[in-house]
């Protein structure tokens, strides 16, 4: 894994904490399905999406200096994989779909040459470290 995917990661795990923080302080629902709770995924894209619509940067971005540049509803489409295993954990709940959806996210990025997931491309969006000037999927 190069240095971009790394910190792009990290920037992720960043996000992933807090909302696990409010969800925790949230009295942590219950979960429904093989994944986690629908409460704790919504936490965590709502985390990633308002602050890339408001300023460009996720938290977790922003600690790590890294920029998205791309459309205007972009972090909408970017991170839809974090919200459509909610309705499908209810219709389906014993297969894991967060699982499904994060491996292939995380495969697509490995496998493109740029190091764009697939989630980067359907949105139209590069990530970048400000002043490095790589690539990195979202």
């Amino acid at each position: 894994m190069n240095s971009c995917l790394a910190r792009r990661l990290n920037a992720f795990l960043i996000d992933v904490g807090i909302a696990y923080l409010l969800y925790f302080a949230l009295g942590a629902p219950e979960p429904v399905g093989a994944d986690p709770a629908p409460a704790l995924l919504l936490l965590t894209w709502v985390i990633r999406v308002v602050p890339e619509k408001i300023l460009a940067r996720s938290p977790g971005k922003m600690l790590l200096r890294l920029d998205a540049v791309g459309p205007w509803w972009a972090p909408l489409v970017r991170h839809l994989w974090l919200i459509i295993p909610v309705p499908l954990a209810y219709l389906v709940p014993v297969i894991p779909w967060y699982s499904l959806l994060a491996t292939v996210i995380g495969i697509s990025a490995l496998l493109h040459p740029a190091n764009r997931s697939l989630a980067d491309r359907l949105a139209q969006t590069t990530v970048i470290p400000r002043g490095a000037g790589c690539a990195l999927p979202g």
